[in-house]
């Protein structure tokens, strides 16, 4: 199962680096485009467990267990300290930081060139279209961003060309390549194209934004209630952090609880997760996710918790789609899980700690596509809140059994206080 950390930056912590940072872009005293594109990697004995980028110590990217970091982040134009630092298992840190200047015009005489063979302009393409594009410049091509409308749809790092698949509704559209080289400097190429008949559309919305699911939809209610079958760990090789802590599950709860039946999760320790998941059998043929569950937290809560997680899940044909989401405490963000990239990606969202001792309900429609073995975060409500996403990202060949299913993950901060979150009403519906 895969798994993955946030660390909560303390710094000054660890007096002894044992981690070598090395930051490919944005290059010390370059002048650079905004949003800046992020690409570094780390080294060190023990495995690299989390990043994060400060850009005049404001927080700006953060990643969790990969040596490698690709991504992008806005500035404001004028000169920046930028400030790149990594940890490993062992608490241990290190990092690089670089001066840059943002310039409001840097694509203006940009040496990159981008060339989108795939969709032409104006043409028509299915609801999964086909994006091809290359890039040239003096310098190596270290990053790509796709812009749909304004969305990112497709990122990637040091590569010069692309060739993947993006799902889109029916309709005209803006499509947005851009290109970014080492020394910071990007070119980009727009169009307009209108897609059509192809992979069926999401199915109509009801009035909050979420899908109506068709009578032959599969339910599987009060997930919370189902206390066989549920698999639980805290080593880092499952759910990340450090492994120290303890954890456990209680089924039944009565306070709180919505219909008298709550399920309890607690999490102790420092820069430790716990994660639950429960597998509910291979349905191969359902592309539509729709998660509905509301969750409940203590006032330790505010002190101890790093991110709230949650995820649906699908294995097909050795394809993992993880439906990862969470609500990262340390960047009052969402953020949705990259199979493909290995770490989670913050979004606009906004993510506020939740009041305590009050119930707060999530939902979240998210689709596959088994064809192009992509998926995609549609909407996310939280607590009557509507917010639009339409992020594609792609599963990953792991060779694991078909199975789907849902799990719930409670990761810890650095404080070392515990806390409890309780699940009640939690519904998958798949078609």
């Amino acid at each position: 199962m895969k798994k993955y950390l946030f660390l909560f930056a303390l710094l000054g912590s660890q007096c002894l680096a044992s981690v070598t940072v090395q930051l490919a872009s944005p290059s010390s005293g370059s002048t650079v485009g905004a949003p800046i594109q992020l690409q570094a990697s780390a080294a060190s004995s023990h495995p690299i467990v989390g990043w994060h980028a400060y850009l005049d110590s404001a927080n700006v990217f953060t990643a969790g267990v990969t040596g490698t970091i690709s991504g992008s982040f806005n500035a404001s134009a004028g000169k920046h300290t930028l400030v790149v630092r990594a940890w490993d298992s062992t608490g241990a840190y290190g990092d690089q930081t670089v001066v840059i200047t943002v310039g409001s015009t840097a694509s203006t005489n940009a040496p990159v060139t981008v060339a989108l063979a795939s969709p032409g302009a104006n043409s028509s393409t299915g609801t999964t279209f086909s994006l091809q594009a290359s890039a040239s410049s003096s310098h190596p091509i270290v990053g790509w961003h796709a812009y749909l409308d304004s969305s990112d749809v497709y990122h990637t790092g040091t590569t010069p060309s692309i060739d993947t698949n993006v799902n889109v509704g029916a309709g005209t559209h803006t499509l947005v390549v851009r290109a970014w080289d080492s020394t910071g400097a990007y070119g980009d190429q727009t169009i307009k194209f209108v897609a059509g008949s192809g992979t069926p559309a999401p199915p109509p919305t009801s009035t909050n934004g979420l899908p109506t699911p068709p009578s032959s939809a599969k339910v599987f209610n009060n997930i919370n209630q189902m206390n066989s079958g549920w698999i639980a760990c805290g080593d880092p090789g499952c759910a990340g952090g450090s492994g120290s802590g303890n954890y456990w599950q209680a089924f039944y709860q009565t306070s709180p609880a919505m219909d008298g039946s709550s399920m309890e999760l607690y999490r102790d320790g420092v820069w430790g997760n716990s994660l639950w998941h429960h597998k509910m059998g291979a349905i191969n043929s359902v592309t539509n996710f729709l998660s509905d569950f509301y969750l409940y937290l203590d006032d330790n809560s505010l002190k101890g918790t790093q991110a709230l997680e949650y995820e649906a899940f699908q294995f097909v044909g050795g394809y993992n789609y993880m439906m990862g989401t969470q609500c990262d405490y340390g960047l009052g963000k969402w953020d949705t899980w990259s199979e493909t990239a290995g770490h989670w990606l913050p979004t606009s969202i906004p993510c506020p700690k939740f009041s305590t001792n009050a119930w707060h309900h999530i939902q979240w429609y998210i689709t596959v596509n088994h064809s192009n073995h992509s998926y995609t975060y549609h909407t996310l409500v939280v607590d009557g809140h509507v917010y639009t996403l339409n992020q594609t990202q792609y599963a990953k060949y792991l060779a694991w059994g078909d199975n789907l299913g849902a799990q719930w993950q409670l990761d810890e901060n650095a404080s070392g206080v515990g806390y409890h979150e309780w699940v009640d009403k939690a519904t998958l519906t798949v078609w």
